[in-house]
Order: structure tokens, then C-alpha cells, then sequence
């Protein structure tokens, strides 16, 4: 039987679908809605995105507890045309779990500031229910300069409590002069890595007396060529923070440092972002995840009509030139790193366990695929067979395991490590590391 809501709720989903936020209010047991909204969004994780299907739809899917409330929180950015899908998926968890309650969108109390979606550039930002007496964030400094002839368009606070976020947008042409009002202010500016610093953008962080966060100018771009152009001054504050290692002099012409890339460029991110003790890991889910892209790009070739060899036979040759450039070792810390991170994420609840990835440990305590390992003797070289269980871990595992850390980058505030660690359970540093060595080495020329 149809749900009476559901037209309803895929009208909201298709005009939020980069902030989808499904709730289940008044559920008599609120876990078994929490753990409903959780199987669902495993579900929708494992729904290929339409122009590259080996990745997941969504960038983020994630359940979280709100004031004792279970919110879905989605971002599919534009493709609305899963709205009914994604609401059927959901719908049929709570039934399945018999989950009472009822779903709705997120109940939003009424914004105290005109809200602006393009204002809303974090990932980890909620958006506040009410201002101070001065009409701002609550945490942001006595005396905090106010750009001038401008709108407030967005207000918010991190996840964890530990930063706030507020965005100002006017017609009448950039904001000229306000780093100098903030240097004025007695704030110091320091550098932020050009991977997160956007075309046409102008970023800093910020300190002053122990506190700080940063500053971010930038232009909207027109839609048509009847919308109107806006400027926006963006600031992130929060109660403690590191001074720069080096003060800059803040200048309001638009980044055009050369943008890094590969290991250099997750290098900047993760020690800008994250704490010490995930550095490590965001490093290694990123080459584990380069490397899973361009393997999936040898393994989903067109095979010649011409060759009769057996699928994996014809899989282990391709991936062989490639991944031959690492020791049997490499290739056994390579698979047991990534698999152990799928193992975590379907251990939390975040994926169904896959088919193909029945993982289980060698004599070592590796762990590795069996389905695999067990159709592949007579069908593929014995030399070869290490070859392809690595190859296939990174295909299908390094999509898995990026998606845990997508938000990183989108970030404001440096999260706590309890957000992430769970992922990298059961793994020493020194195993990323050398996992993180060994993908990144299949690029080398």
C-alpha cells in the first residue's frame, strides 16, 4: 500500500537534493528508526552514480542522532531523478524494521537571517536557529568586524560544537578593504593549501589571541544573463585555534598558485584539516582510492572478441603491468589495508556486506577475499593471483572507503578524531603509511 506521504516527500527530496534531511519523529524506539535509517542509507550508498557507475550516487549519506531524533542526511547533488527511488528505499527500511514514528523532513525552526544556498560552501555547517544581540554567531568576538552595505545569508555551527560559521552577500561590488578591517581587528593571516582554495577565490585563516578560523571572498557567477551577480565575504570562527606558521601579508586578488596534485596535494589537506592521528589514514584512503579508479578502468575494458580466455584470466594480464611494479608483500599490505577498512564500514553499519569481498585472514592475520581466492586457482598463473586479488580489493573496495572521507575536504573546522578513526581500526600507522606508498608507486613512469 502506498504511503500517504510519499508524493510529498519525493518533491522534497528532488528540490534538496544536495541537503537532503529525512527525520523520524516520535518513534517509539528510536534505535530501531536510527538503525532502519541506517540500513537505508547503506542502500543508497549502493546505488552507482549515473556518469560513473563504479562510484556510489551519493557524496555524502550518513544517519545522525539530532536532539535525540534520527536524521538521514543525503547530498546527491543534482540527480533529482532518484527522488522516488531514494524515498522508497527509505520508506521500505522503517517498514521492514517496524519503525513507527513518522518521517519527515528535518523541522527547521525559522531562519533568523535571509538564507542563501550559495552561501553555504561547508560541509560540516548546520545552520543556527537564532543570533546574538548583535546579530551574529554567538561564539564570534566582541567588537568582530561586520562587513559593510551587506545581507547576512547564512549562520551555522559545526556538528561537534567546535566552530561557527557566518556569510554576508551585497549587489554593489566586492568587499574591498575588509582583510585590512580584519588586520585592523588584530588579526593574523596565514595560508590555506591551494587544493582548498577555489578558482577565483580568495582564502585565508585567521588568528587572534588564541582564537581564529578563516576568511573566504569570492563572487557567485551568473545563472543567466538576467541574474544578478553577488560578492560574499565568508568567516569561520572558532574558540581555539593555532596561530599560522607562518603570517602572511593577505592580498584580495584571487589565488593563481600552480594547484598540486597526487601525494603532495592529499599531503596539504589532511595535515590542514584533519588531527595528527588521521593524517596517516586520509592519506592512505586516498591513494587506496586513486588506485582503485584507474584499475577499474583496466578491469571494465572492452575485452577483444577475439580472446577466449577466462574473465579473470583475461583481468589478471591487464592488471599485471601495473601492479607487477610491487613486491608480493606490497601487494598483501595493499589488500589486507583496504579490505580492513571495508570490514570496519560494514562492522559500523555504513555498507552491506558485498558480494565477491568475502573477507577472511590468511595464516598471518591478513585478510583476504576467499571468493576470490577460490575460483582462481587453474583459471589464473599462481604468480598472478596476488596480482588479482589486490587489483580487485581497489576496485571495489577503494569507492567503499573513500566515500567514508568524503566530507573531509568540504570541511570547516578540524573534526574530532572519533569521527573518523573507527575506520582505520584494527591498522597500525605504520601499515597505512606503507599501503599509502605502494598505490602511489603504480603511477610512478
Amino acid at each position: 500500500m502506498p504511503h500517504p506521504d510519499e508524493p510529498a516527500l519525493v518533491v522534497y527530496v528532488a528540490d534538496n537534493s544536495s541537503g537532503v534531511a529525512l527525520a523520524v519523529y516520535d518513534a517509539t524506539d528510536s534505535a530501531v528508526a536510527r538503525a532502519a535509517l541506517q540500513a537505508a542509507a547503506a542502500e543508497i550508498s549502493q546505488i552507482p552514480h549515473p556518469a560513473e557507475p563504479k562510484w556510489s550516487l551519493p557524496n555524502w549519506c550518513e544517519v545522525l542522532d539530532e536532539d535525540g531524533v534520527p536524521v538521514l542526511h543525503l547530498d546527491m547533488k543534482d540527480e533529482i531523478r532518484y527522488a522516488a527511488l531514494i524515498v522508497r528505499i527509505v520508506l521500505h527500511a522503517l517498514a521492514a524494521a517496524g519503525a513507527d514514528g513518522k518521517l519527515e523532513p528535518k523541522r527547521q525552526p525559522e531562519d533568523p537571517f535571509e538564507y542563501d544556498p550559495r552561501a553555504a560552501r561547508f560541509a560540516d555547517m548546520e545552520p543556527l536557529s537564532e543570533l546574538d544581540a548583535r546579530g551574529l554567531p554567538s561564539g564570534f568576538p566582541d567588537g568582530f568586524p561586520v562587513p559593510e552595505e551587506a545581507t547576512l545569508v547564512q549562520a551555522g555551527h559545526s556538528r561537534d560544537g567546535t566552530g561557527e560559521h557566518a556569510a554576508w552577500r551585497r549587489s554593489t561590488g566586492p568587499f574591498t578593504g575588509y582583510l585590512d578591517r580584519l588586520r585592523a581587528y588584530g588579526c593574523t593571516f596565514g595560508v590555506v593549501p591551494r587544493p582548498l582554495a577555489g578558482d577565483g577565490t580568495v582564502r585565508y585563516t585567521l588568528w587572534r589571541d588564541g582564537a581564529g578560523g578563516s576568511v573566504t571572498l569570492y563572487q557567485s557567477e551568473a545563472r543567466s544573463t538576467h541574474s544578478p551577480v553577488y560578492w560574499y565575504v565568508s568567516v569561520v570562527w572558532q574558540p581555539q585555534a593555532e596561530p599560522p606558521a607562518v603570517a602572511v601579508e593577505p592580498d584580495e586578488a584571487p589565488d593563481t598558485r600552480p594547484l598540486p596534485s597526487g601525494p603532495a596535494a592529499v599531503r596539504e589537506v589532511a595535515e590542514f584539516l584533519l588531527p595528527p592521528e588521521l593524517v596517516a589514514g586520509y592519506e592512505a584512503v586516498a591513494a587506496i582510492a586513486a588506485a582503485g579508479h584507474a584499475l577499474e578502468q583496466l578491469v571494465s575494458a572492452r575485452p577483444d572478441p577475439a580472446d577466449r580466455r577466462p574473465a579473470p584470466t583475461m583481468v589478471a594480464a591487464r592488471l599485471a603491468p601495473v601492479l607487477g611494479r610491487l613486491d608480493p608483500g606490497q601487494l598483501k599490505m595493499v589488500r589486507h589495508t583496504c579490505l580492513t577498512m571495508v570490514a570496519n564500514l560494514v562492522a559500523a553499519g555504513r555498507r552491506p556486506r558485498s558480494v565477491g569481498l568475502n573477507l577472511v585472514p590468511d595464516e598471518d592475520g591478513h585478510l583476504y577475499a576467499a571468493d576470490i581466492r577460490e575460483r582462481a586457482p587453474g583459471v589464473v598463473e599462481p604468480k598472478l593471483i596476488p596480482v588479482l586479488e589486490t587489483g580487485l580489493a581497489l576496485v571495489k573496495g577503494g569507492p567503499m572507503v573513500a566515500e567514508a572521507l568524503s566530507g573531509v575536504p568540504g570541511s570547516a573546522v578540524r573534526p574530532l578524531a572519533d569521527r573518523y578513526v573507527w575506520l582505520f581500526a584494527g591498522l597500525e600507522p605504520e601499515q597505512l603509511t606503507a599501503a599509502r606508498d605502494a598505490c602511489w608507486r603504480i603511477f610512478e613512469d
